[in-house]
């Protein structure tokens, strides 16, 4: 199931949950003085640390958006690699190079 529909289906069930994670997003969003394309950069190399496929899909395309460059968007699945190892980052790869 996708995160999107989980949490639709959170914001019915349980709308004050799912009005706290939106909450703590926003906040989060509105204190980083990072610029858009760096911001996601930074967290394409967190899906791909932690393997989030439907993150990693959003987070490229956000940062395509905001004019990051294949290379950048490799490069930044690339420094996961030391930290996380060879398979969580080939497996991320894809992600980028059918963004582009």
């Amino acid at each position: 199931m996708e995160l999107l529909t989980i949490l639709k289906q959170l914001s019915q069930e349980k709308p004050q949950v799912a009005g706290a994670i939106q909450g703590l997003r926003q906040a989060v969003l509105a204190e980083c003085t990072l610029d858009a394309k760096t911001a996601n950069l930074v967290a394409i190399g967190i899906a791909a640390a932690i393997r989030n496929q439907e993150a990693l899909t959003g987070h490229i395309q956000l940062a395509k958006e905001a004019g990051a460059t294949q290379d950048e968007v490799v490069g930044a699945i690339l420094l996961a690699l030391p930290s996380t190892g060879v398979p969580s980052t080939l497996s991320a790869l894809p992600q980028a190079w059918k963004a582009y």
